[in-house]
């Protein structure tokens, strides 16, 4: 695997071990009418997020009462999950489960699925597979018919990371831009995900153009949380149709350790991301701070530069507030959340207070879910659920343990119903066979009863023409006594000719020829006659 993405995969572990926080890959995704959908592992049962994909199941969460709704559970390990953007459909990543050393050692090649959840009709529908390689981040465009996700695959000639365009409508895959290859990277990925511009018609993208403080990057062995890498580039909108770059503004941004982030206002004429100002130096300590970008003149404005690492920016749903998590560099590392209001010129606010706590999402505009670590050794943490307003908080997770026995109880149950459909459509299928038994026996009743009488008509047609025979036979044996008398009358008369004088020899000749010709003239007729009397006719 390329070195980039190898060190980002560690780092990322790295960060979220220390701080709580994970940018990768087991996302959380809310829908308009409020619903969480996220991966929670069957091996675990106290309702924890799992930074790494896990064998487990998909969950649909009332986020107002904790209530679990829909689960699945087809696949060994399903991730990446993603509303569609009018909430009733599902996508995700179905693929083996990924432990923390495959990473560090970029064993990522596996077989995957793209797959489809129809919320509406309850079925599942797989839209691209493959058998080795990995695809992470998928997303859809704001008119639902096209997903971009990044690609990895490795061939002969070395390891690949693309971003690609799938097309619902043809359900045809395409490449969009190679992000990196063996010569080198292009293009930087980011947090959450590509991001599609409002028309449907390109995905944002991060050109690289320099890289401090070196132009190539470390392997993936010598990457620690402490090597950084910068770079200086252009943020463009790649065109889906031709693949062409328009580019919106420069700056600097993260590439190692911190991850690079970037959201969209509602309407997509603004976006959000964090970055370096021009006065940075190449540190782990080096502040991130947070800017406003306007996609059509290009003009940037510091939304948050108040020190420590700004990240996972967050658009409230009215696009009027932005949550953030900064943590900060210093012994021991912290993270925490910040609101800050796009309307006026408050500086942001501090949410929580407990440096265990990142990576926010908005539930309602009064609402925000979030992640605490507990234990900072584990890729775990908790769900938690605060009101903006009275600063009320609620463990969601607590909640959903509670709700795991009775998942598992309900997927039990579950495979139960589908074993007693099975059954069910087995006697049904036999009682129609049952039912539909006199009906054949009476069909071949009658089948019988109909050769019956036809045998019957066959043996009284036979009788008759074999009676037909026989007198046909009869008035034949007539005409032999008669021709016979007929020769006997020829040869008296030959003993009488006899005792007249003696006949010419001519005309002794012509006498016997005409005899002849009577004899088979007769003997013709007798045969034919006989012949049709014999031929039966066909049954």
């Amino acid at each position: 695997m390329g070195g980039y993405l190898k060190g980002c995969l560690l780092v990322c572990g790295i960060l979220f071990v220390v701080t709580g926080c994970w940018p990768m890959p087991n996302r959380i995704s809310v829908s308009a009418d409020g619903l969480l959908a996220l991966s929670v592992s069957s091996r675990e049962t106290d309702g924890s997020y799992e930074a790494l994909p896990q064998a487990g199941h998909v969950w649909l969460i009332d986020s107002q009462t904790g209530r679990v709704q829909t689960v699945l559970t087809e696949g060994e390990n399903l991730s990446w999950v993603t509303f569609s953007p009018d909430g009733n459909e599902l996508l995700y990543v179905e693929s083996p489960s990924v432990e923390l050393p495959q990473i560090l050692m970029g064993k990522l090649s596996h077989p995957w699925r793209l797959m489809l959840f129809d919320r509406r009709s309850n079925t599942q529908t797989e839209l691209l597979s493959g058998d080795h390689g990995f695809i992470w981040a998928p997303t859809f465009s704001p008119d639902g018919r096209k997903i971009a996700f990044y690609k990895f695959y490795h061939n002969h000639t070395g390891d690949y990371l693309n971003l690609h365009i799938f097309d619902r409508d043809s359900r045809q895959e395409r490449l969009l831009k190679s992000v990196q290859d063996k010569e080198g990277i292009y293009y930087a990925p980011y947090g959450p995900g590509p991001l599609w511009a409002p028309d449907s018609r390109g995905v944002f993208a991060f050109r690289i153009e320099k890289i401090f403080p070196e132009e190539t990057l470390l392997s993936p062995e010598e990457i620690t949380a402490e090597t950084v890498r910068i770079f200086a580039g252009r943020l463009a909108v790649l065109s889906i149709d031709c693949g062409c770059e328009h580019s919106i503004a420069k700056g600097f941004f993260p590439l190692l350790p911190v991850p690079l982030f970037l959201v969209a206002s509602p309407d997509g004429q603004k976006l959000y991301v964090n970055g370096y100002d021009q006065t940075f130096s190449v540190s782990a300590r080096e502040r991130v701070n947070l800017y406003e970008i306007r996609v059509e003149t290009g003009e940037q404005a510091v939304l948050y530069d108040g020190g420590g690492i700004a990240l996972a920016p967050a658009l409230s749903p009215d696009g009027e507030r932005l949550l953030f998590t900064v943590i900060s560099p210093e012994e021991p590392l912290k993270a925490d959340l910040y609101v800050l209001d796009l309307t006026s010129a408050a500086p942001a606010r501090k949410v929580t207070d407990d440096g265990q706590s990142g990576f926010g999402f908005w539930l309602s505009r009064e609402e925000i879910g979030f992640l605490r670590v507990r234990t900072p050794q584990a890729l775990r943490g908790e769900i938690w659920v605060r009101n903006l307003n009275t600063n009320e908080e609620r463990n969601l997770s607590m909640l959903l343990a509670v709700q795991s026995h009775l998942v598992q109880l309900s997927q039990e149950a579950k495979v139960y119903e589908k074993s007693l459909e099975r059954v069910e459509r087995q006697l049904t299928a036999l009682n129609d066979a049952v039912a539909a038994l006199p009906g054949a026996i009476m069909a071949l009743s009658e089948k019988l009863d109909a050769a019956q009488t036809q045998s019957l008509e066959i043996a009284n047609r036979t009788d008759q023409q074999l009676t037909k025979l026989a007198q046909d036979i009869g008035a034949l044996l007539a005409d032999m006594s008669a021709m016979k008398a007929q020769l006997s009358g020829i040869e008296t008369e030959v003993q009488t000719v006899s005792k007249r004088p003696a006949l010419s020899f001519w005309q002794l000749v012509i006498a016997l020829l005409i005899a002849v010709i009577v004899i088979v003239w007769l003997v013709r007729r007798a045969l034919h006659s006989l012949a049709q009397q014999i031929a039966l006719p066909p049954q």
